[in-house]
């Protein structure tokens, strides 16, 4: 934890410094197995890493480190929804990311409408197409619209920067159906609407935790 404490501040506009900073902080956070096991271990007792701790329409996602007066917070994505992962996305801020098991097909997409918000389908072309496997790992600016079609058993480590933007956009003529999309922690009856990011409850961290060991990632 002490090493944690130590790690610069992401607060900066420079995606090469960030990616600098970043990549060994996922590189050296991968390879500490014991330091990934107890971040995973102590969100329950955090109430704002657990109320940060999500499940989304894209996957599920544990809050692992909060650290707001340097720009960044740490997390982990897991079981992801392929049925979803379909949609061309930005982000609200700047991102890196670490594979730690499975993989996935990369895309990062050319927009065509001279980067006016909104966009969809039709104002983007494939840019850059990569297959991104265990040790694999970029970072991404808020502008930058990508998706990834991930293999079920992927688990990657996220961190993200401080918010850039007011809010993430998607390629609304792509969106899928609410069918797939997480339900409500408690379903209010017909019509309740599908969350597209909610709080993990206890029982879902717990699997999300059991999941984690079975993949022989934590103790």
């Amino acid at each position: 934890m002490s090493w944690l404490a130590g790690i610069p501040s992401l607060d900066t506009l420079d995606l090469r410094e960030m990616h600098h900073i970043s990549r060994d902080l996922l590189d050296h956070l991968a390879a500490d197995r014991k330091l990934l096991t107890r971040l995973v271990d102590e969100i329950p007792d955090d109430a704002d890493r657990s109320a940060n701790s999500h499940i989304t329409q894209l996957l599920n996602r544990l809050c692992l480190y909060q650290a707001p007066d340097r720009g960044f917070e740490i997390r982990m994505n897991i079981n992801p929804r392929p049925q979803n992962q379909r949609v061309p996305h930005d982000h609200c801020y700047a991102f890196a990311t670490r594979v730690l098991t499975g993989g996935y097909v990369h895309v990062v997409h050319h927009r065509t409408d001279a980067w006016e918000d909104p966009f969809d389908g039709d104002d983007l072309e494939p840019g850059i197409v990569t297959v991104e496997q265990p040790g694999s790992a970029y970072t991404l600016g808020p502008a930058t619209v990508h998706q990834a079609v991930m293999e079920p058993d992927t688990v990657t480590l996220y961190v993200r920067g401080p918010r850039r933007k007011n809010l993430s956009a998607t390629a609304p003529g792509l969106m899928p159906s609410h069918e797939p999309w997480p339900a409500p922690t408690k379903p209010g009856g017909p019509g309740e609407p599908a969350a597209e990011s909610r709080p993990a409850t206890p029982d879902e961290y717990r699997l999300m935790r059991s999941y984690l060991n079975l993949l022989d990632l934590t103790d």
